[in-house]
């Protein structure tokens, strides 16, 4: 089950939701990196994205590139690469926080490098 952030009273222009953190997913730093990249866009003047009316996963590459929409990463591997080349929230988290947060989760990919598919979700059903 994933996490998700809603903001609304009614369906409006002001409604938001967070759909894209995984139940795995340390809810602090989901939040704090979704604020981060939100103050990020504001403080860099980037223009909000039209909204999207549907879900995200039905549209064919060239209608996602063309509203300029990116799929997340995969793999874990995938998505610390990413982390790692994230210089917002790299700076937003800390150099501390984020090189802890990747040594845990690369030593977690490590230790289940090799595992069945089974025995990777038995492992992650139990510690989350």
């Amino acid at each position: 089950v994933g996490s998700e952030m809603c903001i609304r009273d009614r369906p409006s222009p002001t409604h938001l939701e967070l759909k894209t953190v995984d139940g795995a997913a340390n809810p602090y730093l989901a939040l704090g990196s979704a604020i981060a990249a939100g103050l990020d866009g504001i403080t860099q003047n980037y223009p909000l994205p039209d909204s999207v009316q549907q879900d995200p996963g039905t549209l064919s590459e060239e209608e996602r590139r063309d509203r300029g929409i990116a799929l997340l990463p995969q793999s874990l591997a995938a998505a610390l690469d990413a982390f790692e080349r994230d210089t917002v929230l790299l700076e937003a988290l800390g150099k501390s926080l984020a090189q802890t947060h990747l040594a845990v989760r690369r030593a977690e990919l490590a230790a289940m490098e090799g595992m069945t598919l089974e025995a990777e979700v038995e492992l992650l059903l139990d510690r989350y």
